[in-house]
């Protein structure tokens, strides 16, 4: 009886442990940095581009705009990430706080698990642009507070992902070779415009 009675102990100290990183550890803050050698309004461009954002955001699968203007302050998008093979989608509500064209924005992330807040810095460097990335994750429980903690205390996980995406974002924008000049825009919208009346010419009529 004496074992299990040390057993127990062992494991309620064992708890209150993991338990006390999530306290002193309420947050885990991390964060990555790249030097690319385009310029600032070509990295914004392909950094804020919704049709490559899998090419660098490990697990990303969808992007929903719910509610406000595309890409200003206050907008609201449904966010649909995989972790992993094997494991379900999980849903998280982004929204922009701060943006600043060709200088930062700002994002906060809601889901069931925790809470998360990212900026993304754009400077000029010399004839390139360095891009820095400052995030924040608060799990939602004690629990999953004490674990984040512990991920990122023992190896560094969040910081790690972190830099694993900043890279990748290095390689498509330096690969990219998409106009995003206003006048290719324009002239790309007025080719949808074209598109959109092929299909229903003169719009449907009843």
């Amino acid at each position: 009886m004496k074992i299990l009675k040390y057993l127990v102990l062992l494991i309620a100290v064992l708890v209150l442990l993991v338990l006390a990183v999530g306290f002193i550890h309420p947050e885990v803050d991390y964060g990555s940095e790249i030097t690319v050698s385009k310029s600032v309004e070509e990295s914004w461009a392909v950094s804020q581009d919704e049709s490559k954002l899998a090419l660098w955001l490990e697990g990303f699968k969808s992007m929903e705009l719910i509610s406000g203007e595309k890409g200003a302050v206050g907008s609201k998008y449904k966010i649909v990430v995989n972790p992993s093979d094997g494991q379900e989608d999980f849903e998280m509500i982004e929204t922009v706080v701060s943006v600043k064209e060709y200088d930062h924005i700002s994002m906060e992330f809601d889901s069931d698990m925790m809470g998360f807040r990212q900026t993304i810095l754009f400077k000029k460097n010399g004839e390139g642009t360095t891009i820095t990335t400052e995030s924040k994750v608060l799990g939602k429980g004690m629990m999953m507070r004490s674990m984040f903690a512990l991920m990122e205390m023992t190896a560094g996980a969040f910081g790690k992902q972190e830099t694993k995406n900043m890279e990748a974002l290095k390689k498509v924008i330096e690969e990219n070779t998409a106009d995003y000049s206003p006048v290719a825009i324009e002239a790309k919208i007025q080719e949808i415009e074209a598109i959109d009346e092929e299909v229903i010419p003169g719009g449907a009529e009843e």
